[in-house]
């Protein structure tokens, strides 16, 4: 259903409040992460609106071949289709304390492609711009070789599915421009709303292998706060 690090990382987001409310920054203890770190990494906004990686892990780096923080999302992943879809959607996350899953694919110039997995999850920052940053991690990808070479701008997404993770607030279709509205549309990509409770507990009682999908719902059953749309 869902890889071990993403798991990981939800599990400890929702044992630090989230879902009910917005995790403070400080109570995230990255010692408590040591297994997913170097896949790890943190967006936040910048005063000109720029949405930056303020950390990234060691393997997220060595599969780039360069340092990313401090630099841009929109500098590493060029101007495509599905990179301007996925930074409207972290901005507008950023902004409406809301988190993403995102699963697709990964391609890295003509060589080689990766299955693609990458939550995001907001935390409340009052150093940063607008209060809010978002903590994310990848599924591991073997990178090509072992080298640190530079691979800016090689990188393409492939975008399969999208889901609204209720922080407990979420980004819903009015939020998003209608440029991207009609970009999701024509790839047949529809958002959905992650059943945090559900992906828990299959979570917890290691039934993976059971779920083929990520259990979800529809946005339009989302009312104002999570769960309260679940029956």
């Amino acid at each position: 259903m869902l890889s071990p690090e993403v798991c990981q990382l939800l599990g400890y987001w929702r044992s630090l409040g989230g879902g009910n409310t917005l995790p403070e920054r400080t109570m995230l203890d990255l010692r408590k992460l040591s297994h997913i770190m170097p896949w790890m990494f943190i967006l936040e906004m910048t005063k000109d609106g720029a949405l930056t990686y303020r950390l990234a892990g060691s393997s997220f780096e060595q599969a780039l071949g360069k340092i990313m923080s401090g630099e841009t999302y929109y500098s590493i992943f060029s101007d495509t289709e599905q990179a301007c879809i996925m930074e409207e959607l972290y901005a507008t996350a950023l902004v409406q304390g809301s988190g993403i899953l995102r699963t697709g694919a990964l391609q890295l110039g003509a060589r080689s492609k990766f299955d693609l997995e990458s939550i995001t999850l907001p935390f409340s920052d009052a150093k940063a711009m607008g209060g809010v940053i978002l903590v994310g991690v990848m599924r591991p990808f073997e990178s090509v070789g072992h080298a640190f070479i530079d691979k800016w701008g090689e990188l393409e997404q492939q975008l399969k599915r999208l889901f609204i993770v209720p922080s407990p607030r979420i980004v819903k279709l009015p939020h998003l421009s209608g440029r991207v509205q009609e970009s999701l549309m024509a790839l047949d990509v529809n958002l959905r709303v992650m059943d945090l409770p559900k992906v828990m507990e299959i979570d917890h009682s290691g039934m993976h292998h059971k779920f083929a999908e990520v259990p979800s719902f529809s946005l339009d059953q989302f009312k104002d706060t999570y769960p309260s749309v679940i029956n």
